[in-house]
């Protein structure tokens, strides 16, 4: 955001490098989406796949194309105790601050990845998210969503990211995807030709 660099102290410098480096060698490293698991609400809210959301009294809820994606924002966390546990999405509480949503999102099940390039968060990290509709009148209206990343294992410091996204009711009937056939069945291919990240 704004043309700052992210800020990676030593240790998450080391770990982009070898990421992309393994990807530009021709053998990258498996993340969650490579074998179907959910990739975490940055990763899953940053493809190019239409999302849908849902709202009720006490949650909301974004569905995604990709990957049948689905990530649950609770306002009383109290309300649903089941929920507790650590989750490969994070464990996600929101709460209305004028008319922008903040969602605080921490309790990974695993480190995740931010992005393709595997722009690294760990499993202690926290995301707090502004999600805010904006409609000025003389166009559709659009979401805006500035994403704050606290991360002391990785970065020296929180960043940001900002992201706009269009309205396209036209959409609103997802395509057909199967997770499987985009990156192989992971029942199906030998789990040694995986390479796995040691993050």
């Amino acid at each position: 955001m704004y043309g700052k660099p992210v800020p990676y102290n030593m240790a998450g410098a080391q770990v982009l490098a070898r990421r992309v480096n393994s990807t530009a060698k021709g053998k990258p490293y498996t993340n969650a989406s490579a074998t179907c698991r959910p990739a975490g609400p940055q990763w899953q809210i940053d493809t190019n796949f239409p999302f849908q959301i849902f709202q009720s009294k006490g949650w909301f809820e974004f569905l995604f194309e990709e990957y049948h994606g689905r990530w649950q924002i609770l306002f009383d966390p109290s309300a649903a105790p089941h929920l507790n546990e650590k989750r490969y999405m994070g464990r996600s509480i929101g709460h209305w601050k004028g008319d922008t949503l903040v969602v605080e999102t921490k309790d990974f099940r695993q480190a995740i990845w931010l992005d393709l390039d595997g722009t690294p968060l760990s499993a202690n990290g926290k995301i707090v998210q502004r999600i805010q509709k904006i409609d000025n009148g003389d166009y559709n209206p659009y979401l805006e969503i500035i994403t704050t990343f606290f991360d002391s294992t990785y970065y020296v410091r929180p960043w940001s990211v900002v992201r706009t996204f269009g309205w396209q009711p036209e959409l609103t009937n997802f395509l057909e995807y199967n997770c499987e056939e985009q990156v192989g069945d992971p029942n199906t291919r030998s789990e040694a030709g995986l390479i796995r990240d040691p993050e």
